[in-house]
């Protein structure tokens, strides 16, 4: 991982691990914050393809990345408009997911679960 956003975005995640309520707050609202970025999705897959990147921090990143494109798919809900995933972003979702989720390597089976 290579990217300055999938390191930030790593970095919170372990953050949001924390047992300490400041940091994990403080994260969680950076999260929020980093959903605006049109990277954001990408970084979060990628986080998750990572065989380095340890399994619950993976499976964060998963969890994350649902809430996120069950709510933006489309670039619209309930609500109104939401935040566009590109084309190409939605492209590359696709084939990290189902590498993921299909166990091309051999996945950790709560993280390929996640991925399902």
């Amino acid at each position: 991982m290579a990217t300055t956003m999938e390191d930030q975005l790593l970095s919170l995640l372990r953050d949001t691990q924390s047992p300490s309520e400041g940091p994990r707050k403080q994260a969680e609202q950076h999260l929020l914050q980093a959903r605006t970025n049109p990277a954001f999705p990408t970084s979060l897959a990628t986080i998750a393809t990572h065989a380095s990147v340890t399994p619950d921090i993976r499976q964060s990143a998963l969890l994350i990345l649902r809430s996120f494109v069950e709510r933006n798919w489309s670039g619209q809900d309930e609500e109104g408009p939401t935040i566009q995933v590109g084309d190409q972003a939605k492209e590359q979702l696709r084939t990290s997911i189902l590498g993921l989720a299909t166990g091309g390597e051999e996945e950790n089976s709560k993280v390929r679960t996640a991925a399902r």
